[in-house]
């Protein structure tokens, strides 16, 4: 098992028993308990647990995205399905913004078809994904590089964005409720400041997506200018969309 399926692993059994031991964790797995240490602290600087004496137990409500790496193995398919959505909502010629999701990586190898496309990411991966394509300008944006997500983001990354300017902006939320999400506080600093560089903000969203929460807000329902999903939405969401303004893709 790889160490990103495992720490995936240790997620669903904390949904499970809401709390753990060291050792139970150790036996369940069968790694050692500094294995199991190593996980938890990770797990824990990504927001979903918090660590005890001898264990950690379950946050409610906590991030669900332990790493870019564990979720480039999560919907595949939906991502997929939605990356050539988006693709498709491109024209030669434009400036685009991609922010660091797995979303938006999958999204690379659909952009190669174009020419004169400029893309401005914080994603390291998305940046290098692309870079083997001459005919792409690709900016990767500086700042500090978060391990768990390959993503940069602080105050380099926003003082950078104040000089650019894209025609579209390709984000993938957290969650999406009463408004749009994000996992964490850098996050969403660096996508707002994106939205207020573009032109149009295309919010990449699967379906269990929605009528969730999470901790940061991103925006109002009704900034963004089209939703694209993986599949058609319940007929409340779709309407909640419509009179937002919003269109759905």
């Amino acid at each position: 098992m790889l160490k990103v399926e495992r720490q995936q692993a240790i997620v669903q059994y904390l949904k499970q028993h809401h709390a753990a031991s060291v050792s139970e964790l150790s036996r369940h797995f069968f790694i050692s308990e500094t294995s199991i240490r190593r996980d938890l602290g990770i797990l824990e600087r990504s927001g979903f647990l918090r660590k005890t004496y001898g264990g950690a137990i379950l946050l409610e409500g906590g991030n669900e995205v332990i790493s870019l790496d564990a979720r480039q193995q999560t919907e595949r398919e939906a991502k997929e399905q939605i990356a050539r959505k988006a693709a498709a909502c491109i024209e030669n010629g434009d400036v685009i913004f991609l922010d660091s999701s797995s979303t938006a990586l999958a999204m690379a190898p659909h952009l190669k078809r174009f020419s004169r496309l400029s893309v401005i990411t914080n994603g390291i991966r998305v940046a290098c994904e692309l870079a083997q394509t001459p005919e792409i300008k690709v900016y990767c944006l500086g700042g500090l590089i978060a391990s768990h997500t390959y993503s940069a983001n602080g105050a380099l990354t926003l003082r950078a964005l104040r000089d650019m300017r894209a025609d579209k902006l390709f984000l993938s939320p957290k969650a999406v409720e009463d408004g749009i999400y994000c996992a964490s506080e850098e996050e969403a600093a660096v996508r707002r400041a994106m939205m207020d560089r573009s032109g149009k903000t295309f919010v990449l969203c699967s379906a269990n997506k929605l009528g969730r929460f999470a901790a940061f807000q991103l925006c109002s329902l009704g900034e963004a200018h089209a939703f694209i999903c993986d599949t058609l939405p319940a007929r409340e969401w779709a309407a909640r969309l419509e009179e937002a303004g919003v269109l759905l893709l």
